[in-house]
């Protein structure tokens, strides 16, 4: 009996290894990084600076270059953390040349088009300085592997920070509930870009990451500089520049909500003064094709619908930041913010997150609306309709079939990656399943074969 019971008990841990293994390799991708040999066409010696993971330390071409990737498993998937937005370059495969880097992100996800061996990343350009490159085979990409989409053509929602770290620190749980626990479409567009910092755009992508954005947001042409006035700002940005700008981004994205600084910038920083001042006018002439006529003859003209202002006293609302939100396992969006915010590293012995006090997080003012008042309150998008237009019925009956015309067939239907991994994991577990009834069946055989052994 003992026998039977321990044969019993070794089946049951190999059902169990055989189902959560199974059920793993279906999710989660295996880091390949430490086990690959990356090998330069040139400057070799620095070849190490591409998988330590530390963004501090690159890798630097000069003129065109290549640099191959070998690894003893096959390869799905490769995350490179660019220094600044790369210029166009090649990945050869044993499927052929695709060429990547059209959109600039320094955070790039890419896709292999099978499991490779081996590919080559060939670099046109030297202004191409890689910080890191990471490796992963075929499965579900860790969350913190950023896969951005481009910069949405028609967003809900626009933000307006004038600083990478802005985003979080006055506009507070925001981007969590609107575009992590709601799913809205929320552009960010900054006023001022980070480049003369290498760390800080780092930061930023990781902030935005971390609250549920998954556009890449706009980085404009203006250095960061410090202002103390509003007066200091206009003689470091040109106004018409500054001022064409705002109004691109309202046109371009066509946001039902804009969310802008405070009128007296917060603590007093000019430029954020600035950035609000120039959207106050942006705002009026956005609808204009007369104003600006470059940004309304490629993107067409726009009339924002709600813009609201960071601690505006007039059409005051109070957003509850505190509400669990099911997205983020129900933590709130001020928590959410507060984690979005420590990914700016450089950025922590100056602010924090408040929702209290002269800089409260909470606190904004509706400051100009073209679909009524705010009656309830506390909803950024009180009197929007995001609802799709009902279809239009066809203004025509479709064609009859012949009799000596077969109907058209519906297309193929192809599942998804995660239609893939989830047909995976229920097949594992029917398996699995199966598995279990022939061995307990096999148990009961046994016990009864021993019963009847006795007599």
């Amino acid at each position: 009996m003992k026998r039977i019971r321990l044969q019993f008990y070794i089946l049951l841990l190999v059902f169990g290894s055989l189902f959560s293994s199974t059920a793993f390799a279906a999710e989660q991708a295996a880091e390949l990084t430490a086990d690959c040999v990356f090998t330069p066409s040139q400057n070799t010696g620095d070849a190490w600076a591409l998988q330590d993971g530390n963004r501090t330390t690159r890798y630097r071409s000069s003129g065109k270059t290549s640099v191959a990737i070998t690894s003893g498993q096959p390869f799905s998937y490769l995350y490179i953390v660019w220094e600044t937005p790369p210029k166009p370059w090649k990945m050869t495969t044993a499927q052929g040349d695709v060429t990547y880097g059209a959109h600039g992100f320094i955070h790039e996800a890419v896709e292999l088009p099978a499991p490779q061996a081996e590919v080559t990343l060939t670099l046109e350009s030297d202004q191409n300085t890689i910080c890191d490159i990471y490796v992963f085979a075929a499965g579900e990409l860790p969350p913190w592997v950023q896969r951005w989409q481009t910069p949405y053509d028609d967003a809900d929602m626009l933000l307006l920070p004038t600083h990478a770290d802005d985003e979080h620190l006055f506009f507070g749980g925001t981007m969590p509930y609107y575009a992590g626990e709601r799913g809205l479409k929320v552009q960010v567009a900054y006023l001022t870009n980070h480049w003369a910092e290498p760390y800080r755009p780092h930061e930023l992508l990781d902030g935005l990451w971390q609250v549920g954005v998954s556009a890449y947001p706009v980085l404009s042409d203006f250095v960061d500089v410090y202002a103390s006035s509003l007066e200091q700002a206009k003689g470091l940005y040109p106004e018409e520049a500054v001022t064409a700008f705002q109004v691109e981004q309202l046109r371009r994205f066509k946001p039902e909500v804009v969310v802008g600084h405070d009128v007296n910038g917060e603590y007093g920083h000019g430029v954020h003064i600035y950035n609000t001042y120039t959207l106050q006018k942006a705002i009026e002439i956005s609808n204009d094709p007369a104003q600006y006529p470059q940004s309304a003859e490629q993107y067409g003209i726009w009339d924002v619908p709600k813009t609201y202002l960071h601690l505006f006293n007039e059409n005051a609302v109070l957003m509850d930041w505190n509400i669990p939100l099911e997205r983020f396992g129900g933590k709130t969006a001020i928590d959410i913010a507060k984690e979005g915010f420590a990914k700016h590293v450089s950025q922590q012995k100056y602010f924090q997150v408040e929702d209290y006090g002269p800089y409260d997080c909470r606190k904004f003012g509706l400051y100009r609306s073209t679909v009524g008042p705010d009656v309830v309150g506390g909803d950024f998008c009180e009197n929007i309709d995001f609802s799709p237009p009902a279809p239009q019925q066809p203004a025509e009956e479709p064609p009859k079939v012949s009799e000596h015309q077969p109907a058209p067939q519906p297309e193929e239907q192809h599942p998804t990656a995660e239609q893939g991994n989830g047909r995976a994991v229920l097949a594992a577990i029917i398996a699995c399943a199966v598995v279990a009834a022939l061995m307990a069946a096999a148990v009961i055989f046994t016990l009864k074969k021993g019963k009847k052994a006795k007599h």
